[in-house]
């Protein structure tokens, strides 16, 4: 359940899935603990036996298991070990990109699109304002032409695939050469991405994987779990702890529950014992960790959560006047930042975020680069968040905010992944130029 007058923290980096609107109001509170039995449909067996834990072991708590990807023998085996390291927490198939090769005959200047859900919150209002402040830089260096294109319903009512599909169809027919999509749902939109990138117009999906079967569409993103959740474990070492989840079915919750799970396997003495869902919701996972404490007396050593959810962890372990626990703060808002930088002296954890504008600014510069025939690699770009832990937290923590603060993370534009940083990625190394 929202609080009243609170906007939902929804993970703003993957689709949102089918049943968005259902889901964003009526999802329920679903617990499962190692005396409730819940749909196996919603959640798998969060762990093994601490014996059979304990003969996988084969790495320190702490560390990142490799996950992926599902075609090792493929073009992986051609990447540096750098990439190799950054691409094993991506589950899918990484595929070429059929834009190495294939030339994008449009010139600058170039019309570009942005097709997204509702704004539902801080990053997505900000994403918007840095396209179109990067827009702005672009086209003064004659690369775009006209305004930015946007297709963006009211209500989250109104995000539908069919809406985004319909929008995506529009775009083209109306020349636009270039789309960054955040999709509602990537894999219904697949076909229309891939009728796109037939027709010579390259979809760049902002922090979102690409769906299976997708050829066209270029992923920018982040797996910005990652440290924040190995970190998380390598501090609590041992005890119980509560993983709290995000939409049941949305794809990128099981790609980041997996990820933590595949984790776990290297922390013997850390034990499952309850998945929750709070809907990547302050308001809901408040609830229902509350609810949990309440009926569940014993000392909870930690929590793993799949983004934007720790404000509601702390709140509700301080309404039952409990200590807060080392949380893994993947998808951390400024507020959860202030918070712990007032308590740094004694709370110990990893972070991993970034901002709207930073997010903006790679997307933009992805798309650019592709119109400009730079070549990108592979199908998705994964580019890893900095990791945010007591060493530079005052880095980027705001001191003062309140906890349920809805502001950003601070730092540069290029913090998630500079022109530098996506050289990498590309044939060509450089951004877009005349």
């Amino acid at each position: 359940m929202k609080k009243p007058n609170k906007k939902p923290r929804f993970r703003h980096f993957r689709a949102l899935g089918a049943a968005v609107a259902t889901a964003m109001v009526l999802a329920p509170l679903t617990v499962v603990t190692s005396s409730t039995v819940a749909s196996a449909a919603v959640v798998p067996a969060a762990v093994t036996s601490a014996s059979a834990r304990e003969a996988a072991a084969t790495a320190p708590c702490g560390t990142s298991v490799p996950v992926g990807p599902a075609n090792p023998t493929g073009i992986y085996k051609t990447l540096s070990p750098a990439l190799q390291s950054i691409y094993q927490s991506f589950p899918g198939d990484l595929i070429a990109s059929p834009w190495a090769t294939t030339k994008i005959k449009a010139k600058p200047p170039w019309k570009i699109g942005y097709i997204a859900f509702a704004i539902t919150n801080q990053y997505n209002a900000d994403v918007l304002t840095g396209l179109k402040q990067q827009f702005a830089i672009a086209k003064k260096e004659g690369l775009v032409t006209g305004s930015l294109y946007t297709n963006i319903p009211a209500t989250s009512a109104e995000s539908t695939p069919e809406e985004q599909i319909s929008a995506i169809e529009q775009m083209v027919r109306e020349g636009v050469n270039a789309i960054i999509v955040l999709p509602v749902d990537s894999v219904s939109e697949t076909p229309a991405m891939n009728a796109a990138g037939k027709a010579g117009v390259p979809v760049i999906l902002a922090d979102t994987p690409p769906a299976p079967g997708s050829v066209y569409a270029v992923a920018a993103w982040s797996q910005n779990q990652i440290q924040s959740d190995a970190g998380a474990l390598g501090i609590i070492q041992k005890g119980n702890i509560i993983m709290v989840k995000g939409i049941a079915g949305n794809e990128n919750d099981v790609v980041l529950y997996d990820q933590a799970i595949a984790d776990l396997k290297d922390c013997p003495q850390i034990h499952v014992a309850a998945t929750l869902y709070g809907d990547w919701d302050e308001g809901t996972t408040k609830t229902v960790v509350a609810e949990y404490l309440a009926s569940h007396p014993e000392t909870l050593a930690g929590a793993i959560q799949d983004g934007g959810m720790m404000s509601g962890i702390i709140e509700a372990f301080q309404a039952a006047g409990l200590k807060v626990p080392t949380i893994a703060d993947g998808e951390c808002y400024a507020g959860d930042l202030s918070w712990w930088l007032a308590h740094q002296s004694t709370y110990h954890t990893v972070a991993g975020c970034f901002n709207g504008f930073q997010g903006s600014y790679t997307y933009f510069d992805v798309a650019l680069r592709i119109l400009d025939n730079r070549g990108p690699k592979f199908s998705v770009l994964e580019m890893p968040t900095f990791a945010i832990t007591n060493a530079n937290l005052s880095t980027y923590a705001k001191p003062g905010l309140p906890l349920t603060s809805f502001a950003e993370v601070g730092g540069p534009v290029t913090a998630w992944c500079d022109d530098a940083c996506l050289n990498k990625y590309f044939n060509v190394s450089g951004p877009a130029s005349m």
